[in-house]
């Protein structure tokens, strides 16, 4: 069973890689399909990359690169929905879809970055549709 969830992340290379840790404290899954990684990246993190969370942690505390994200509790598509708000003009069914294809990593930031798009949203525009906002990937900007 999974107990903790990490993104790393680094201006060393695009995208994120998502450590998770099982309820000993020990690696039991990682997924770097969401980075794009050199060799001797992913040589690292195959190999090199510690396996208790705690050894982690300190690990990337020296790093200047690496950046190292808890995920906090799991994010639905229902706690998506209700935070985003726009329920009549969007479709649920096409924003599901879309959700259910996503990387956890990204859906996590999708969620995260409602409240800064909605900060930007210029006075007399309309907030996008909920499948849009999901399409555009405006957290990715």
């Amino acid at each position: 069973m999974i107990s903790r969830i990490f993104i790393l992340t680094s201006i060393q290379f695009e995208g994120d890689v998502i450590l998770e840790f099982n309820e000993q404290d020990r690696i039991a899954r990682f997924d770097m399909t969401g980075a794009r990684l050199s060799v001797q990246q992913m040589d690292y993190i195959l190999n090199g990359l510690p396996k208790e969370a705690s050894q982690i942690e300190t690990l990337l505390g020296h790093s200047r690169t690496a950046k190292l994200t808890e995920v906090t509790g799991n994010i639905t598509f229902e706690m998506f929905w209700d935070k985003y708000g726009e329920k009549v003009r969007s479709s649920r069914k096409r924003a599901q879809a879309k959700w259910n294809k996503m990387r956890k990593s990204e859906q996590i930031k999708a969620y995260n970055f409602i409240p800064k798009y909605e900060s930007n949203i210029l006075p007399g525009t309309e907030k996008k549709y909920a499948e849009t906002y999901l399409n555009a990937e405006l957290w990715n900007n």
